[in-house]
């Protein structure tokens, strides 16, 4: 029988969004529920205590009273659409906002809807400012996902899909000022950079680095673009990332955090001389939904928390106990990571590879903790937490990383030594006190007998087709169902999953082989390969996959040994 997770993962897997289905099913995540600050509960209730804030979305925690409030106080004025033609108060104020915290540097503001619109927008305007035609941006860069955003980050895995990308981006390395003053020349439109890679590894620039590629689009008539889009609002210190590393661009685009967590809501703000194509041409800009009266009134009250003195000495202290804590863990931990890299509240932790970190990803949601990896740069773990998270639940959430980094670096020490994090394909061989022909019949009684996804592993056989409709089985967090087909050999048995949403491939084949001068033993081989269609993403799903196969084939191998020896 199918579980209310299972049937929504089956939909998802349908109708929206197939591999992130998958990955999150087998991760072991739940059915969402309320979220209040830090927290937000499972379809089960259990409570999950964030230590990421979703790419920057949930920067203020989940149902934050001031911005749940300025929905209902907007709901219940009547003004929640955009006539286009008359003056709406909400997003007057709210660019006026915008600009007033810029100190007037950067005084127009274009709204939108999402990160990557305000991308695109800010594109147009250089273009049409300068007259040139050329984009310098950094590889490893994530700047959204449009058509425009993913040329600008040019990935192989992206050009093989989606090519040919837009023409005119040339990328350089993060934080190599030399690479970039030999990118830009007379026909370079502008520069378009993260303050900090955020999907490239959490890679904090150095000190002068920006001033300097300032410096270089001064001189050479480029303007320079910044996405802070994870870093404003206060997530690297002041509100711009900008303002911490001394330069002023010409344009900036933020959103994520600006709609609160609860709606779409993104801008690109600009100098008075970038806007001057909004004059000569105002029809080359539009967004239907964007800026409208309601998430204009989010927009306000967002700024309003995150400008207030009390949140940035709030920050400032989680800023000290973050920059104290995660440093310790790399020193203490040094068969696990390789680095820590971070900045104000926005910080990640390098394993040496991607299944060590999804290892640590599945135990902390086990233990009731949220994270995630980086999206180009899988082996980092993130560590940004909602900014107002409480110090207690701060403190609680780094321990608890503490010791699940304990709990896997002790599987370093495996005797046998087998890997800390099995990959597929996991393979046991065994010798068991049973003759040959004995055992190979008790397997093809009880197929599953050695089965470690099967949730009743002596169940008896399915039928003489063996095709199992529904087999339960187990991810070792939950019950699940699929079709399954046993097939019986000479050497013993086979079970294999029926392709579906979850399993490209699942196979569990165990031979049973005569032992050489002892007809009272048999030698058994058990070898578990599976692939669950995630692609690049395999070997983080591997940390949970496969300390959970090959510390229940053990537990298989062992019992059954015990059973046979007292019989």
């Amino acid at each position: 029988m199918r579980t209310r997770r299972q049937e929504l993962a089956e939909a998802k897997a349908a109708h929206n969004h197939p591999t992130y289905s998958t990955m999150s099913f087998v991760m072991g995540c739940g059915v969402q529920g309320p979220g209040s600050g830090a927290h937000v509960t499972d379809g089960d209730g259990r409570d999950l205590l964030a230590l990421f804030d979703q790419y920057g979305n949930q920067s203020f925690g989940y149902s934050h009273e001031r911005i749940v409030a300025a929905v209902a106080e907007q709901l219940a004025s009547g003004r929640l659409n955009s006539t286009k033609i008359l003056f709406e108060e909400e997003q007057i104020r709210l660019t006026a906002r915008l600009a007033e915290l810029t100190g007037g540097r950067l005084p127009y503001a274009y709204l939108a809807n999402g990160g990557g619109e305000s991308i695109d927008n800010a594109l147009k305007l250089a273009r049409a400012a300068t007259g040139r035609t050329t984009f310098v941006s950094a590889l490893d860069c994530f700047h959204g996902k449009t058509f425009a955003a993913l040329s600008a980050a040019n990935r192989p895995e992206h050009a093989a899909l989606y090519r040919p990308f837009l023409e005119r981006f040339r990328q350089v390395p993060f934080n190599d000022l030399a690479a970039l003053d030999r990118a830009v020349d007379g026909d370079t439109a502008a520069v378009l950079l993260e303050p900090v890679q955020a999907e490239g590894g959490v890679v904090v620039p150095d000190e002068d680095y920006l001033a300097g590629v300032r410096r270089i689009c001064t001189e050479r008539g480029a303007l320079l673009i910044l996405d802070e889009m994870q870093t404003a609002f206060g997530r690297c210190g002041p509100f711009f990332a900008f303002d911490r590393f001394g330069v002023t661009p010409d344009l900036v685009c933020v959103g994520k955090a600006f709609g609160g967590g609860v709606v779409p809501l993104s801008a690109v703000l600009g100098t008075e001389a970038v806007w001057t194509s909004l004059r000569a041409l105002p029809s080359t800009f539009g967004s239907s939904l964007g800026g409208n009266p309601l998430c204009c009134r989010v927009g306000l009250a967002a700024i309003e928390i995150a400008t207030e003195e009390s949140f940035g000495r709030t920050v400032a202290a989680h800023t000290e106990t973050l920059g104290t804590r995660l440093p310790a863990l790399v020193a203490r931990f040094p068969r696990l990571l390789a680095a820590h890299r971070g900045i104000g509240m926005m910080h990640g932790l390098e394993f040496h590879d991607e299944t060590l970190g999804g290892m640590v990803l599945a135990l902390l949601l086990r233990h009731g903790v949220t994270s995630t990896y980086s999206l180009y740069h899988n082996r980092v773990l993130r560590v940004q937490p909602p900014m107002v998270i409480s110090p207690a639940d701060l403190a609680y959430g780094l321990d608890v990383l503490e010791r699940v980094l304990t709990e896997v670096d002790a599987r370093q020490d495996d005797p046998t030594g087998r890997p800390a994090v099995p990959c597929s394909p996991v393979t046991r061989t065994a010798l068991l006190p049973l003759p040959c022909a004995e055992l190979r019949d008790l397997l093809h009684r009880q197929p599953h007998l050695l089965d470690p996804f099967a949730l009743d592993p002596a169940g008896l056989a399915p039928s003489d087709d063996g095709l199992e409709p529904e087999f339960a089985g187990t991810l070792g967090h939950d019950r699940v169902v699929w079709a399954d087909r046993v097939t019986r050999t000479p050497e013993g048995v086979t079970a294999s999953a029926v392709p579906d949403w979850l399993w490209r491939r699942l196979d569990r084949t165990v031979r049973v082989r005569p032992v050489d001068g002892d007809d009272r033993r048999s030698a058994v081989e058990v070898r578990i390969d599976w692939d669950t269609g995630s692609g690049p993403y395999e070997p983080l799903l591997a940390g949970q996959l496969g300390p959970f196969v090959s510390d229940r084939l053990d537990a298989l191998l062992a019992r059954l040994a015990d059973e046979m020896a007292r019989t």
